[in-house]
């Protein structure tokens, strides 16, 4: 197997960018699960499974090795990578420009950004092929699930906020139903770049995120409530970062450890979800 979730989790430590990002987000948007912090598979085994005995954690470690998986742990991971890693770090870069001046006339919708909001469609496309490849059962139950599982909270809460509600913040605080239908009209590219990322599946996230746009929009309601206290968190780790806000290089410079999100939390559903189907059998 190409990827597996316990090399992808050895990746990260407890006080890198990602992992404070995320433990402040589940700080501050309502709804958030109660961030455990592990990067190890078999420790985010536990963390789910607290009493999983050896037999348990082997299997849900099969689990996490099959097919189903490696394919969904492979489009997270493409997604912090190659020209992917600039577009990644447009997200970021908007939190800062929250705060950056320029008197701010610039309204952030989908059609102002065009190159963020296909971004931000290849990521919910990439939500949602994780969901149909890694859950079992039908469209419902696979929803049902992910929304109900902690790592899929985290991941939904991330998308909303950092993704979504920040850069695009005219457009969420316009609100209401079909705001993610709304992103994925806004420019023809976005399923044909997922495919080409993803080297097909375009069509099963395509059906699969209809039916989590609803949940998805709900998320991005509640963050944007939060938008400038979330901001504000950001800037507070990234002192720096807005000297590089409009470099490539500098971008790139400023750390890996500031864009593989997507990597982790994707290693962490795959982890939940192993643990989850190996207790049930």
């Amino acid at each position: 197997m190409s990827q597996k979730a316990n090399e992808m989790l050895a990746d990260y430590n407890q006080d890198d960018f990602t992992v404070k990002l995320l433990s402040s987000l589940d700080n501050i948007v309502p709804g958030s699960p109660g961030f455990k912090f592990y990067n190890s598979f078999e420790d985010g085994v536990k963390a789910y499974v607290p009493d999983a005995s050896p037999e348990v954690i082997e299997k849900a470690r099969q689990i996490a090795e099959s097919e189903e998986m490696q394919d969904a742990l492979k489009v997270m991971g493409y997604i912090d990578t190659s020209d992917k890693v600039i577009a990644g770090y447009a997200g970021i870069k908007n939190v800062l420009s929250l705060f950056g001046g320029g008197g701010g006339a610039k309204k952030r919708t989908f059609e102002s950004d065009p190159q963020q909001a296909l971004d931000a469609g290849v990521k919910a496309l990439a939500i949602a092929y994780a969901v149909y490849k890694l859950i079992p059962g039908g469209v419902s139950e696979k929803v049902t699930e992910f929304k109900n599982l902690e790592a899929g909270k985290e991941m939904a809460i991330y998308f909303a906020s950092i993704e979504v509600a920040l850069p695009f913040l005219d457009n969420a605080i316009e609100g209401g139903a079909g705001l993610i239908q709304k992103l994925m009209n806004s420019n023809s590219g976005i399923t044909d770049k997922f495919g080409s990322l993803a080297g097909g599946g375009a069509a099963q996230a395509t059906e699969m995120l209809n039916s989590l746009a609803g949940p998805l929009d709900s998320y991005i309601g509640v963050a944007k409530d939060h938008a400038g206290t979330i901001a504000d968190k950001v800037k507070s780790y990234l002192p720096a970062a807005a000297n590089v806000a409009d470099s490539a290089t500098g971008a790139v410079a400023t750390g890996a450890d500031l864009l593989p999100v997507w990597t982790f939390l994707g290693a962490r559903l795959v982890t939940e979800v192993a643990a989850k189907r190996a207790v049930a059998g």
